[in-house]
């Protein structure tokens, strides 16, 4: 607990405010009003309608706080990185919402069941159907993950956690039809390819870092939160 309260953590944590802040322009792209693209596949015809999938789909809210807090609290290295990534992933989105907007065909639901009035009130009702590709929810799914995986100070039981929870949000934006299976490959894509390139950058800075300070020199193993692992 007392990790929790310590300032050094709370200092860390305030970070994780940018991506919230660049949450912020979702909306301002999230409409039609220019050319929209539809990016349906002959499998994402064959997946069905799983209302139910609901409930994961409004799980990544919690997935990605519990997430960012866990990973700032186990290592800092991974979670700083994680955050870049994020936010990088959300630059890359916006742009592509601004200069090729997608949407996705909804099927028509009537409230008769608990599933489908959850589906339609709070993942219908609540985001427009465009900014599809990619998907920012598998996106930063998947990012959190990598983190995760990054991570040596954390138990292989814990990442398999945040393994099923991250695939389990990621397929459930499919089965809910609120993305085709375009926007789910792209997220993932995107996500590693930039925590890739991130962290061989924060890997080259550490080292030029150490170089550069008299005696930096380590001559025991480095602690758990300045672990630089892909």
């Amino acid at each position: 607990m007392r990790q929790f309260l310590s300032k050094s953590y709370l200092r860390a944590l305030c970070f994780a405010a940018s991506v919230g802040l660049m949450g912020l322009l979702y909306g301002l792209l999230n409409h039609g009003g220019r050319p929209v693209h539809v990016l349906s596949s002959p499998i994402d015809d064959l997946l069905p309608l799983i209302p139910a999938m609901a409930i994961p789909y409004i799980g990544w809210y919690p997935y990605i706080l519990i997430g960012i807090a866990y990973l700032c609290l186990k290592d800092r290295s991974a979670y700083y990185r994680t955050l870049i990534v994020m936010n990088i992933g959300l630059i890359v989105c916006y742009l592509i919402y601004f200069f090729y907007q997608t949407t996705v065909i909804r099927p028509e639901l009537f409230p008769d069941r608990w599933d489908r009035k959850l589906l339609i009130d709070f993942v219908y009702g609540v985001d427009n159907p465009f900014n599809c590709f990619p998907s920012i929810h598998a996106l930063h799914s998947y990012v959190i993950m990598r983190g995760v995986l990054a991570a040596k100070t954390i138990r292989k039981s814990i990442k398999a956690v945040f393994v099923i929870g991250a695939m389990t949000i990621i397929v459930s934006t499919l089965l809910v039809k609120q993305h085709v299976i375009y926007d789910a490959l792209a997220s993932m894509l995107i996500g590693e390819v930039a925590f890739i390139l991130v962290t061989k950058v924060w890997n080259s800075y550490s080292r030029s870092r150490n170089r550069s300070v008299p005696g930096a020199t380590l001559t025991k193993s480095p602690r758990p939160d300045q672990d630089m692992n892909i």
